[in-house]
């Protein structure tokens, strides 16, 4: 059962690929992402232009504390980077 009120497209891997997301759910999709490779400790900003939802989150890398910015296609869900 989805529980988010918009059409999923795929789930795969706890990736959920919808359309036309919400702040939450890109927030969730960048912390689920940025958890593979860091221990993420809370999103700091998140904000939609052109269609790309830009979350910043604080992670934690062998004590080191950095901001990393995950870039979201909003229509489709899809990570597009991060720095």
């Amino acid at each position: 059962m989805n529980k988010y009120p918009v059409q999923v497209l795929d789930l795969r891997c706890r990736g959920i690929f919808v359309l036309g997301m919400n702040k939450q759910q890109a927030e969730e999709i960048a912390r689920n992402f940025l958890s593979q490779n860091f221990s993420v400790i809370r999103t700091e900003k998140s904000r939609l232009l052109d269609q790309t939802w830009i979350v910043e989150v604080l992670v934690s890398s062998y004590d080191k504390k950095t901001v990393k910015k995950v870039k979201i296609n909003n229509e489709t869900g899809f990570v597009m980077g991060f720095d």
